[in-house]
């Protein structure tokens, strides 16, 4: 601890003072004494070969490297090789050509450090391999991504708000500082029992995270003008600290610091709260300079690092981004079993992701792999992990990507980043359905669609994704999977442009499987959602015919009446007799009359259904032309109906001709039509009733007699 306490003996030069006092404070941090001891690697040879349009860069050492690959300010890359030694190349100062120039080797405390100039738009890749003793880079503009999209193509919702999350988000800090509930003698001697068991409950609730419950309880302490006001203020801003309610919080502490400034020295932990809160409503130097006490106070203390570097996140945040990087940088090489050094190489790698790209990021990510690894906290876990994830889900393949997006999301279920993910994740499902060939692997696309399936918005607004999968369900044979999974999917609210289409698709698959009742449901739901949609009639008509299935001729009635109005016209004929058929059992004639009459006159009413309705249609026609008192338009129908080709089904034409006939005093055809049916018919019925129709001529007077 004695280089962090030669930090502090310079923060208490800075307080009074400013910023530029801490670069000096750091400067006389000593590296520790057994640095050099041992450097486990060496470099024995740099070769630089101009190539066309780039320059390509190879470091030779004696084991494989442990290095980190920096972008800094003024158009230069530095090339940071951990454990490091070797000669200082000093032959390399003078060279330059078109991409890259002024090579400088340094040597800092166990590292040795590469750093030369790039031109400007010049961009750069990463060739370097696993278990090869070699670092090399291919630096030109062909490597340079261009900075309107460092990215690649696509995935610009991944991208909109990186800078924002990469530099802007802070949660709240743990700061490793111990609890330190309060004493119980003082709240005995302030309190009556239920309040001192009640105040304690509140402690232990902010102890444990149930902040909401601390809050309440907290809130009814302060608002007494009591001597527990102070301490209940400070425990009150502590808890909104941690709810993120940064300017509440540093309003309670400021009227708890009026009350009761001592405590300050009492509670380190709420000391923290509060200079951060001042930092984080705006007030940067008076936070740091809070802050900076608090370290100097607490220079023996394991959690003091961790301290060191909320300060100079302060400090990046007032603009001094040199004195920043020297407290990180310093906590990072020093401090390497504190959870400090995690937090500090972390802010040491969000400085470089912005400029990462799809050629150079990798080394970014084997940093934040290794903090995720390294961390006990869970928290720097957590986000050193997802950055990582987020830099493979920009840069990366996008299968690959998709892959550790998922890991993630099964590691962390509920963590902070849990809506970005979501975001990332519909985006390379996209891009894996667009870069795979499904038309070979149904079974693939199925397996895909149900494991992807809270995740396919941006697959939905592909057309071609939803007939896919309706086709590999098909191939596959799963018509109720398709069914579940459509069903599920039109409950997201992402999904609604596919929405009339599953409709469809699930009625059809519903009717096939002998399931009419989730088939007419469904139905029903397109014709109630989407009334204006352009398939709206032809559902309508398919959900018709369903109900005539069933015999329900109101409701038969009641959908397809529409198709009697002018400039309507059925996209399956059969529709007009369902509605035909349905007005006529309703006592609809006149209508019933249109309604088969127009059936009849459509084109395509032959073969198929049609040859079964038919001469039903004929009949119902010619009988509600009957019903208005047209004979003899009745009769025309009759006649057209008989003389249907291969009509098997025409006794009841042949009936209904004889009594139409009979009615009209034609007894003679009427006994034709009569005795046709019942020599020639093949229906029972109507050759009983034709013969009884017979015998009824007979006995009026007939000279003939059924032989």
């Amino acid at each position: 601890m004695r280089y962090l306490a030669q930090i502090f003996q310079g923060l208490r030069v800075l307080l009074p003072t400013g910023s530029l006092l801490l670069a000096v404070s750091l400067s006389v941090v000593a590296t520790p004494p057994d640095a050099h001891a041992s450097i486990p690697n060496r470099v024995y040879r740099v070769d630089i070969r101009p190539k066309s349009g780039y320059t390509h860069i190879t470091v030779k050492l004696q084991d494989q490297p442990n290095y980190t690959l920096t972008a800094l300010p003024g158009n230069r890359l530095r090339l940071i090789m951990h454990g490091t030694g070797g000669a200082l190349f000093k032959k390399y100062r003078r060279y330059s050509d078109a991409n890259i120039g002024g090579l400088t080797f340094l040597r800092r405390g166990p590292d040795l450090l590469m750093t030369f100039q790039v031109a400007a738009g010049t961009g750069w890749r990463d060739l370097s391999l696993d278990g090869v003793t070699a670092i090399t880079l291919d630096v030109g503009k062909p490597f340079n991504p261009g900075v309107p999209h460092p990215y690649i193509g696509g995935r610009e919702k991944i991208w909109n708000g990186v800078e924002k999350l990469v530099r802007d988000f802070d949660p709240p800090l743990k700061t490793e500082i111990p609890f330190i509930p309060t004493d119980l003698q003082i709240l005995r001697s302030i309190l009556n029992d239920s309040d001192q068991q009640l105040f304690v409950a509140a402690e232990a609730a902010l102890y444990k995270g149930r902040l909401s419950e601390a809050e309440e309880i907290f809130t009814q302490f302060a608002g007494r003008q009591t001597p527990i006001r102070p301490l209940a203020l400070y425990r009150l801003g502590e808890t909104l600290y941690k709810l993120q309610k940064y300017p509440q919080s540093l309003a309670v502490f400021r009227e708890a610091e009026r009350l009761w400034p001592a405590y300050l020295n009492f509670n380190p932990g709420v000391a923290f709260y509060y200079g951060d809160s001042i930092a984080r409503s705006g007030d940067l130097a008076a936070g740091r300079m809070l802050l900076a006490h608090l370290i100097a106070r607490l220079a023996d203390k394991s959690y003091a690092p961790a301290l060191l570097v909320r300060m100079a996140d302060v400090l990046a945040r007032q603009g001094h981004e040199q004195e920043a990087l020297a407290v990180y940088r310093t906590v990072a090489q020093n401090y390497t079993d504190n959870k400090a050094n995690q937090m500090a190489r972390l802010r040491l790698a969000d400085r470089e992701f912005l400029s990462a790209t799809p050629w150079n990021y990798r080394n970014l990510v084997d940093i934040y792999q290794d903090i995720s690894q390294q961390a006990g906290d869970i928290a720097i876990r957590e986000e050193s992990h997802f950055k990582w994830v987020l830099l493979e889900a920009i840069h990366g393949m996008a299968p690959e990507a998709l892959r550790h997006v998922v890991g993630f999301q099964k590691m962390f279920p509920h963590g902070v980043y849990a809506t970005v993910c979501r975001t990332m994740r519909e985006v390379l499902v996209a891009q894996v359905y667009r870069a795979t060939e499904w038309a070979k692997d149904e079974s693939g696309l199925v397996r895909f669609a149900e494991e992807q399936q809270d995740y396919l918005s941006g697959c939905i607004e592909l057309p071609e994704f939803l007939p896919a999968v309706v086709h590999a369900y098909e191939e596959t044979g799963r018509p109720i999977e398709l069914i579940k999974l459509f069903s599920m999917l039109l409950d997201r609210q992402w999904a609604s442009a596919g929405a009339p289409f599953m409709l469809e698709q699930i009625a059809e698959k519903a009717d096939l499987l002998g399931d009419t009742v989730l088939a007419e449901k469904t139905l029903r739901s397109f014709v109630r959602k989407y009334p204006a949609h352009p398939q709206v009639r032809l559902i309508m008509e398919r959900l018709a015919g369903m109900y005539y299935a069933d015999g329900k001729y109101q409701e038969v009635k009641d959908t397809l009446l529409w198709l009697l109005n002018k400039g309507e016209h059925a996209r399956k004929p059969e529709s007009y007799y369902y509605l035909g058929r349905s007005l006529w059992n309703t006592k609809a004639s006149a209508q019933a009359a249109k309604a088969m009459e127009v059936y009849l006159s459509s084109n395509g009413v032959s073969g198929g259904e049609a040859s079964r309705l038919l001469p039903d249609a004929y009949y119902v026609a010619a009988s509600a032309r009957e019903a208005l008192g047209d004979r003899k338009g009745a009769l025309r129908l009759l006649e057209s109906g008989i003389k249907l080709p291969a009509n098997a089904q025409n006794e009841g034409l042949l009936y209904k001709a004889g009594e139409l006939n009979l009615l009209d005093g034609k007894r003679q055809l009427a006994r034709d039509y009569f005795e046709r049916v019942a020599k020639s018919g093949k229906d029972p019925d109507w050759q009983k009733l034709a013969q009884q129709a017979l015998t009824s001529l007979g006995i009026q007077g007939s000279s003939r007699s059924l032989q």
